[in-house]
């Protein structure tokens, strides 16, 4: 034992972005209590683990971050997938006009949201459809980037 601390890591910009990410999420995911899809639960949990891992200077807080991380994904890459197979003849090589018939209809989905349930409903859908999944992926190119101070070869 050198006598020396660990840096938390919410003074870190992983850190906090991390925290920040996750727990915007699990506050707007509320947003759609009392009905929460077993997903948005799943993710949340996870969220909330990766959100306390940081706060509470888990020693292995970048793991934690990127296993909520790659949940969010699965669960994202899953519903578009579902998604665009319901489409009409769905085969791989129609593949890219599903995906795209499905961001089109979920810019059409976050208009609705706009209109049913305010300016708040419609930033919630258009951040956790459109923004979160970039959000998961640079929080993972963060975690994996940085690295804890004193772990140098030599």
């Amino acid at each position: 034992m050198n006598g020396e601390r660990r840096k938390n890591p919410i003074a870190s910009v992983p850190g906090v972005m991390a925290a920040a990410v996750w727990a915007i999420y699990v506050l707007l995911a509320a947003f759609y209590a009392p009905d929460f899809r077993p997903s948005v639960l799943t993710i949340g949990i996870f969220g909330l683990l990766a959100v306390l891992a940081v706060i509470l200077n888990f020693a292995h807080w970048r793991l934690v971050v990127i296993l909520a991380s790659v949940v969010h994904l699965t669960f994202y890459v899953v519903q578009v997938v579902r998604m665009a197979a319901m489409t009409a003849g769905f085969e791989i090589s129609t593949l890219l006009p599903a995906l795209s018939f499905y961001y089109i209809s979920s810019w059409r989905v976050a208009a609705v949201m706009f209109q049913e349930k305010g300016t708040v409903g419609g930033l919630v859908h258009g951040y956790l459809e459109f923004v979160m999944p970039v959000l998961c992926l640079a929080l993972i190119a963060l975690a994996l980037v940085s690295r804890r101070p004193g772990r140098s070869a030599g």
